[in-house]
């Protein structure tokens, strides 16, 4: 520790005075310095004392692990066939074995549409009306029940109402469209392009009403009856019914208008339910598209009309998993890929993947598949006016379900995983199908590996304190004062090794084939180390498991403390304030104080002294300064006498 120094000094009597404080200033010093050794010694002392309890603790943790008889309820599965099934097993269970035998694993319900040559091809097909000009005029309609008699010719784009009579000899002319109960008597003429002859005529604003009789030359114009279009619109059970007139001569556009303008076509609150728009197919043939306006996607907003093709309304498709359900609104003319496309987007999809594959098929290879995102029959899946579908796995009303049977008894789970509901403790997953067997084994691994575990850091805590360690305080670098091992001559050090090996090697008092750790293969080298074999351990852990447990937990009925509880008990003693390692850490950390307080108190007394000492060598150079200044004038003044006497 520096007591400072003075740089002036000399200057006057021309002595090296700073030089002369120096030295009596390092002689001094030097005590100080020992100090700081001393300090320097103990302190490593205190750090390597802390090593040793912080692996005194180490080995305490391995004693308490030993001590703890869960320890000893450990349990490991084997199963015969691994390709059947995996499992895992808890601690704490007996021995047991089971049978199991896996019939069906849970699998996924999925559906499959019919195949088609390209995946833009149209799965909901719009309609062929033939019509290629917005501007033509509705088609003919006839009512139910109208008898056609004595060889009526009917024109193009006519429709026969259900139950008619076709009377023999009648021409029907392309386009004619036949519904339901229709009697076609014998000779009866269908001729592609006929032209209606002029016999009777009937005007473009007659009503025929149902079952009228019209006889011989009659002729139909292409807009001679006209009954009401009738749209539905709503959930199942609870439809609305919009009827729309189509008056003779209507086009397209007015029948549009006349439907989203109905009085009909709104709901309670004023709301247009559906709109009606003009949509053209494929090959430019044109149509009346009903969709709802408010978007769809809903079960309320279905829409359904028939008999006519040249109106096609959106379909409302219900797809349906376990208890949710998601209604999508399909417009006439979406392909396969869209679909696949508004299935997988929906927000609400309960749970369903839609993709298109290749089945490889020359000519047809693309196919719309439906596959439910978990396996088992909460996750089948139901379909409402999606025909073009038919269900694949699970079709006919197979299980979805995992069916397995263990020691005879039938279960049925809807996951092949995490099973932890059958066997108790064990959790397993079903991987294919088939038979084999599952023991639940008791295992002692982890009781072998702390014991294991505990004698290394005996072994880690001996060589550290010999300096023969990997960790020990000798290092390349120090000098060989401070490569000193703190423990060379500690009688404490060695005291703890000696108390661990006696405890190591502690006999317990049991009626039991093992009494203490030699008896499971522990040795005591020459150097102090300890070690154990390996195969007796593993044979008094499969051969005499009881004993074992015993030896480490003890007998309770007997009050007899197990070498593990006598081990973690006398290592908590030798880890607290009052033990070795600490009681040396608190004197050496004791004596670093002192030697501080000792440290400081001759420093400042230094410090003092040579304030005073150098306070008197200033005077002392003044001094000299002074009489070498008053030398000099008197040598001069002799010196001049001198010469004044030689003149």
């Amino acid at each position: 520790m520096a007591t400072g120094s003075i740089t002036s000094l000399g200057i006057g009597s021309g002595l090296d005075l700073q030089d002369i404080i120096d030295q009596l200033k390092g002689v001094d010093e030097s005590r100080i310095t020992a100090k700081q050794k001393k300090q320097t010694k103990l302190q490593t002392q205190v750090d390597a004392y802390n090593t040793v309890n912080a692996k005194l603790f180490s080995i305490k943790s391995d004693a308490l692990n030993l001590s703890l008889a869960s320890n000893f309820l450990g349990n490991r599965v084997s199963i015969s066939n691994e390709d059947i099934l995996s499992a895992t097993v808890g601690d704490g269970y007996d021995a047991s074995s089971y049978s199991l035998e896996v019939s069906q694993k849970a699998q996924r319900n999925s559906w499959a549409s019919t195949a088609a040559a390209g995946k833009t091809d149209a799965l909901f097909n719009e309609p062929g009306s033939g019509i290629s000009d917005t501007d033509t005029t509705a088609v003919t309609i006839l009512g139910a029940g109208v008898a056609l008699t004595d060889e009526v010719t009917l024109s193009a784009d006519t429709l026969v109402g259900a139950g008619s009579t076709i009377a023999s000899g009648s021409t029907l002319s392309a386009g004619t469209v036949l519904t339901t109960d229709i009697i076609n008597n014998s000779g009866t003429t269908i001729v592609a392009g006929t032209t209606l002859s002029v016999d009777t005529v009937i005007q473009g604003d007659t009503l025929l009403q149902e079952d009228m009789t019209l006889r011989s030359g009659s002729i139909l114009e292409a807009d001679s009856m006209s009954p009401p279009l009738s749209i539905y619109y709503g959930a199942d059970g609870d439809q609305k019914q919009i009827d729309i007139n189509l008056d003779p001569g209507m086009s397209f556009e007015k029948i549009i208008d006349a439907i989203n303008n109905s009085a009909d076509n709104t709901d309670g609150d004023g709301n247009q339910m559906l709109t009606a728009s003009i949509a053209s197919n494929d090959n430019g043939e044109y149509y009346v598209r009903l969709s709802p306006t408010s978007g769809g996607n809903t079960e309320d907003s279905q829409i359904s009309v028939s008999g006519f093709d040249w109106v096609a309304a959106d379909t409302t498709v219900g797809i349906t998993q376990g208890d949710r359900t998601m209604y999508l609104t399909v417009a006439p003319g979406t392909t396969y890929q869209g679909m696949a496309k508004l299935i997988n987007d929906a927000e609400d999809n309960p749970g369903i993947t839609a993709a298109i594959i290749n089945n490889g098929d020359t000519d047809n290879p693309y196919q719309l598949t439906l596959i439910a995102d978990k396996a088992g029959e909460k996750a089948r899946i139901t379909l409402s006016n999606f025909d073009e579908l038919t269900e694949v796995n699970g079709a006919g009303g197979q299980s979805l379900n995992a069916e397995f049977t263990v020691d005879g008894i039938s279960y049925s789970r809807q996951s092949n995983s995490r099973i932890d509901d059958v066997i108790d403790g064990v959790t397993f997953e079903l991987k294919s199908v088939g038979e084999t067997t599952l023991d639940i084994e008791v295992s002692h691994d982890t009781v072998r590996e702390d014991l294991l575990s505990m004698i290394k850091g005996f072994n880690d805590l001996v060589s550290y304190i010999t300096g023969t360690g990997a960790d020990s305080s000798n290092t390349e670098s120090e000098t060989e004062e401070d490569a000193d091992n703190p423990f060379e001559s500690s009688s404490s050090a060695r005291r703890i090794v000696a108390q661990l090996k006696s405890l190591l090697t502690k006999n317990i008092d049991l009626d039991s084939a093992y009494t203490s750790l030699i008896d499971l293969g522990l040795d005591i080298a020459k150097d102090g180390t300890i070690s154990i074999d390996e195969d007796t351990l593993d044979e008094a852990i499969t051969n005499d498991p009881d004993a074992l447990r015993t030896l480490f937990l003890g007998d309770e009925d007997k009050k007899i403390t197990g070498i593990a509880d006598v081990i973690n008990d006398a290592l908590s003693e030798m880890v607290s304030s009052t033990g070795i390692a600490s009681t040396e850490i608190d004197e050496a950390e004791a004596k670093i104080d002192r030697l501080d307080q000792d440290i400081d108190n001759e420093t400042a007394r230094l410090t003092k002294k040579y304030e005073i000492m150098s306070a008197e060598f200033r005077r002392l150079d003044t001094y000299i300064n002074q009489l070498n200044s008053e030398a000099a004038l008197l040598t001069s003044l002799f010196d001049s006498f001198s010469t004044s006497g030689d003149d």
